[in-house]
Order: structure tokens, then sequence, then C-alpha cells
């Protein structure tokens, strides 16, 4: 897995075959907005850890994933929120996930 911020609908995924990907994006804020401080975790169907990246100035994260059922962990201060998601191929997954 390999992972880069990205806002949700937004960053170009021009030079990504996005066929023959999986990608799990988007955006973690507050009631103040974007969050710039944290980490998205991606857990498994069985709920192990997978991968985790911090997040960009943006509040954004990106992860190129198997096609199945994921879960994406925020993780930052003052939150944590969890938030189930299906990752297909030839598919981009946008979550704006709000604490």
């Amino acid at each position: 897995m390999s992972s880069c911020g990205a806002v949700v609908g937004g960053v170009s995924l021009d030079h990504v075959d996005v066929t023959k990907q999986a990608v799990i994006q988007g955006v973690i804020s507050n009631s103040a907005g974007p969050v710039a401080t944290g980490y998205a975790r991606l857990n498994d169907a069985n709920g192990d850890f997978v991968a985790e990246v911090p997040l960009s100035t943006r509040g954004e994260f990106r992860f190129f994933a198997a096609p199945g059922s994921w879960t994406v962990v925020a993780l930052i201060p003052g939150g944590t929120s969890r938030t189930d998601v299906t990752a297909e191929l030839g598919q981009i997954a946008d979550l704006d996930i709000t604490l």
C-alpha cells in the first residue's frame, strides 16, 4: 500500500490507472474545519491494522487498498471516529469525516 494526501474529489489522479486501483481518500474535519494534526488509519474487515498516514495540512488522506470492506479510523486531538467503506477496483471512495 502507498498513500499521499488527497482532497475529496480534488487531487489529480491523472498519472494513476484508476481502473487497476481501489482508492480510499478523504478529508478529516472538526467544527473548525479540516484538521492538519492527526492520522488516518486503515483497518481490514477483521479490524486489524493495515496502514496509517499523517493528515496533510488540509486534513487529507489517501489509501490504495485491495477491493473489499475496510474501516478508516480518524485519529485527531480530541477525537476518534470509525467509518466503514467498501473499496472497488476502478472506483474512488471519497470520504468526508467530521468529528
